[in-house]
Parts: structure tokens; sequence; C-alpha cells
């Protein structure tokens, strides 16, 4: 239940209105009471007419996965090496062609000392950027962990 007042202004006259929440909850119930007394809702655009989706690219924003980055850079330097793991995954799944999350993953893995899911976030990190500028040193760090199993 609101216990304060919504207030909307409107700056262009300067007005200031205050609606209780009384008032709100009288105006929601009486829409809900509108629509299950059998009253018609307006029908939908009939298909043809419909909307056009928007595109992936649109909706697309990486700024989750680099807060996830950060944050769990952040749990990194703390210690908290589990936490950090989450963070990163999460990275990859909001945005799976950014490489620090991948190395940072594996890093993570490392420092828990849990060689396999090191290596294997590392040969992720070659599959999805085979020609990244540091390929041959995540190569070469694939082959050591191999080889301390």
């Amino acid at each position: 239940m609101l216990r304060k007042p919504i207030e909307v202004r409107l700056k262009s006259r300067g007005l200031s209105i205050e609606i209780g929440a009384m008032l709100l909850g009288v105006a929601l119930t009486m829409s809900f009471a509108a629509a299950q007394s059998g009253q018609s809702k307006p029908s939908a655009p009939p298909s043809s007419q419909a909307p056009a989706t928007q595109s992936t690219t649109e909706n697309y924003n990486p700024m989750p996965a680099e807060k996830d980055v950060e944050v769990g850079t952040f749990y990194m330097h703390k210690g908290d090496i589990d936490a950090a793991i989450a963070r990163f995954q999460d990275a990859i799944r909001a945005k799976p062609d950014y490489a620090k999350p991948y190395l940072l993953l594996a890093s993570s893995y490392e420092k828990k000392g849990d060689k396999d899911r090191a290596v294997k976030s590392y040969q992720d990190y070659l599959k999805e950027f085979p020609k990244g500028a540091d390929a041959k040193k995540v190569q070469e760090k694939i082959e050591k962990l191999s080889n301390e199993k």
C-alpha cells in the first residue's frame, strides 16, 4: 500500500498535482472490475497491421556484460573466486563476442585449482577468438595446464 501520495509536476505551468494512494487504488479497482464484468477490450490489430518486431540489434546492450566483468574482477581481487566465476559467466551469456570474460573466467578457475575448467575456458576463448592477439599465449597456457593434470 502506498503511504506517500504520487506527485506529478507540470513544469510548463508550474502546477503540482497530488494524487492520493486511495484515488489511484480506486481507479485501478474500477479498471479491474470493468475487465472482469465482460466489457470488451479493444481487439489486437489484424496481423497485416501488426507492428514490426524489433531486431535484436536494437535491444542489444553491452553494458551489463562490462559491468559483470567489473564486478567479477572486484570479487576476484577480494578473494571470492566463486562469485567472480558467476559474474564472468553472466558476462559471457550477455555478450558472447566479448573476449575479456573468457580469459578472466579461465584465470578464476586456475586460481581455484580447477584445471579442467580452466583449460575448457581457455579453449572456449580460442574457439571464439582463434586469431586473438593473445591466442599464442592462451595456447601455451592450455598446454601447461594439460601437462600439470
